[in-house]
């Protein structure tokens, strides 16, 4: 593994830089398996109720709980041991729980399906869904804090849209992956866990070519008050800083939109259009695929500047999409239907258990799957402005700091985004597509609630609006 050096030793991207090389497959790889693994246990429990709550909802919580526990304590640590190491010691740890789901997936062939309740075999994964989670709330600091150390000044933004590019086709690739191993293993699913098994020890080993730099801060104390960092400097921006504050308001709710959307794409695909698994991954994927051609689009658009103008029409196509789900004829699953479904879905008969939901007309499915692409791009539209204000308006000093929080509030947006699934898809009797109708009109009042006052903050403080105020 390569030792650290001074700046000027540090080889140009792309391919003469390996340290840079072995973090962009390990951080990529690791995406992948957290896709892969977390798509599994989404399909398995579709239809179930954990406590009384959707299943899935209940996953998407889990995942997202640690980045809030654990963000400020993961940062502080980041700092003060070697980045590399870090990550090294995040890749064991996802081998580890790796092979504890493969003991929660060896339990579903010997489990007998129940109607209603989740077997326990899907409680043991939703707890190795949080473990999952937590792993990659620690990963996250010494990947992000730990690119600059990789490259030279110069190639940062190079290093930043590769770091990004891989991120978006580990998604697509491992939720599409996810589906297809669904089917094709339908009563071995088991052999899916061994995949990931096989992802994270591949990993691991790419990730042990990651220089191992120096810690930034070996002083750093690691107390209590590492869990509340985040929160003080929140409050900060809050009284000090509205403009700031209600641009990532605006921006979280990208996430909000995209933590139900996603969630709400399986049971709309298996319960309302008679897909199979790996059918149903594809929408996850062309969403996906759209949120990246968007953010290409709207980056050649926006021609170097901040263009917070455009999030206008982003947003208003983002709301028709999502309300256009309304006026969809789908199926309308009864409660017998998923009774139905849950009995066959670990069966042989899984891909014919599919046929218990009428197959939706070709016309229908085409036209789902386009309206998701559309709203990929859409919300790749919206996010790209958003974020690029975020990362411009603090001054050095602080944007590291102040980035941690922009991060730690878009997971507050995911967690509420379990929720309220969780919460709808009750209330809607598993009708995902009213569900995705409902946010569309969501997303249509905070623009209005909260755009004006944004743009009018801008205009007041023209110039100079890209710079963090402190009063």
């Amino acid at each position: 593994m390569a030792e650290q050096g001074p700046d000027n030793d540090i080889p140009p991207l792309p391919f003469r830089n390996h340290s840079f090389l072995s973090f962009l497959g390990t951080q990529a790889l690791g995406a992948f398996n957290d896709n892969v693994f977390k798509q599994l246990v989404l399909l398995l429990g579709v239809g179930y109720l954990i406590a009384d709550i959707e299943y899935q909802a209940v996953v998407s919580f889990l995942f997202a709980l640690p980045f809030l526990l654990f963000s400020g304590l993961a940062g502080d640590i980041s700092d003060r041991i070697s980045k590399g190491r870090m990550m090294v010691s995040c890749k064991v740890a996802e081998i580890i729980i790796a092979v504890l789901g493969v003991g929660g997936f060896l339990m579903v062939s010997s489990a007998q399906a129940d109607t209603a309740s989740a077997p326990l075999y899907l409680w043991l994964l939703a707890g190795v869904v949080f473990l999952l989670g937590t792993q990659s709330a620690f990963f996250g600091p010494p990947k992000y804090g730990g690119l600059p150390e990789l490259v030279r000044p110069g190639d940062l933004p190079t290093a930043t849209g590769l770091t990004q590019m891989t991120t978006f086709l580990a998604i697509i690739f491992g939720v599409s992956l996810a589906g297809y191993l669904a089917d094709i293993f339908a009563d071995r699913i088991y052999v899916a866990g061994l995949v990931t098994v096989s992802i994270a020890v591949l990993g691991t080993l790419v990730s042990l070519g990651i220089r191992r730099n120096p810690p930034t801060d070996p002083g750093r104390v690691i107390s209590a008050h590492s869990f509340t960092s985040i929160l003080r400097t929140l409050a900060g921006i809050f009284r000090n800083d509205q403009l700031m504050m209600r641009v990532m308001v605006i921006y979280s709710w990208f996430w909000f939109v995209g933590g139900v959307a996603i969630t709400a794409i399986n049971a709309f695909g298996r319960f309302q259009l008679g897909l199979n698994n790996f059918e149903t991954s594809l929408m996850v994927a062309t969403t996906s695929l759209g949120i990246a051609i968007g953010s290409v689009l709207v980056g050649r658009l926006s021609r170097g500047k901040v263009r917070l103008g455009l999030v206008v029409p982003a947003l208003l196509l983002l709301s028709v999409c999502l309300s256009v789900f309304l006026f969809l004829p789908v199926h309308a699953p009864t409660l017998e239907d998923i009774q139905n479904f849950n009995r066959l879905k670990l069966t042989p008969e899984l891909l014919e258990s599919a046929r218990i939901i009428p197959l939706a007309p070709l016309g229908i499915r085409t036209t789902a799957f386009v309206l998701f692409f559309l709203l990929g791009i859409a919300a790749g539209f919206y996010s790209v402005p958003l974020l690029t204000f975020l990362q411009m308006r603090p001054p050095s000093s602080e944007k590291g700091r102040v980035f941690a929080t922009v991060n730690w509030f878009n997971w507050v947006f995911i967690l509420a985004a379990a929720i309220f699934y969780g919460i709808g898809i009750s209330l809607f009797d598993s009708r995902a597509n009213l569900l995705l109708a409902s946010l569309g009109g969501m997303t249509l009042l905070t623009g209005i609630l909260v755009l004006p006052g944004i743009f009018r903050r801008i205009h007041e403080e023209r110039p100079d609006f890209v710079y963090f105020k402190h009063r």
